[in-house]
């Protein structure tokens, strides 16, 4: 089983990059620091952000019957949340 594991999780692609000194020395530390090697640091750190960037950027398709569900739920009547129009009608701390 653990076979299996390993080869589907191959790596067959590089990504090299150049960095200033100082950046170069940040990354390496917190990725000792955090108690994982150089390369699954990087990689996660920019996976995550990569996720992050395009996350409103990806189509999103759902069958008929969520399709409908989720229509259903955007054509109710709103309704009033005394917690939230309490925030609202706050003074922002910045006033």
């Amino acid at each position: 089983m653990a076979l299996a594991a390993e080869i589907t999780d191959i790596k067959e692609s590089r990504l090299a990059m150049r960095l200033r000194p100082d950046q170069n020395k940040l990354i390496r530390d917190a990725a000792k620091v955090s108690g994982r090697s150089l390369t699954d640091f990087v990689v996660s750190a920019a996976v995550a952000q990569a996720e992050d960037t395009l996350a409103d950027r990806h189509l999103f398709q759902l069958s008929r019957k969520d399709w409908n569900a989720f229509c259903a739920i955007l054509d109710r009547p709103a309704r009033r949340i005394p917690e939230l129009s309490a925030l609202l009608e706050q003074s922002a701390p910045w006033d």
